[in-house]
């Protein structure tokens, strides 16, 4: 149960803005990039499981909250 919740929206949409392509999954313990969001994304969904990562670099984490906050029909 995770009831610290900022923004709602797709997790593909979010991808597709953030100009992410599909590709192969791969868990990451810890992010640091775009590219490590994407990658767990699709290593955890393939597998119909949620998972929560530790965003290490602060500056990418608030841009990508940033443009998830103004998508449109984002919660």
């Amino acid at each position: 149960v995770n009831a610290c919740v900022d923004v709602v929206l797709s997790g593909v949409k979010l991808l597709q803005a953030l100009g992410l392509n599909p590709g192969n999954g791969k868990d990451h313990t810890e992010l640091r990039s775009r590219n490590d969001l994407k990658e767990a994304f699709i290593h955890f969904m393939g597998k119909g499981a949620a998972a929560e990562r530790f965003f290490s670099d602060k500056e990418t984490f608030h841009n990508i909250a940033q443009i998830a906050s103004e998508f449109p029909g984002a919660q």
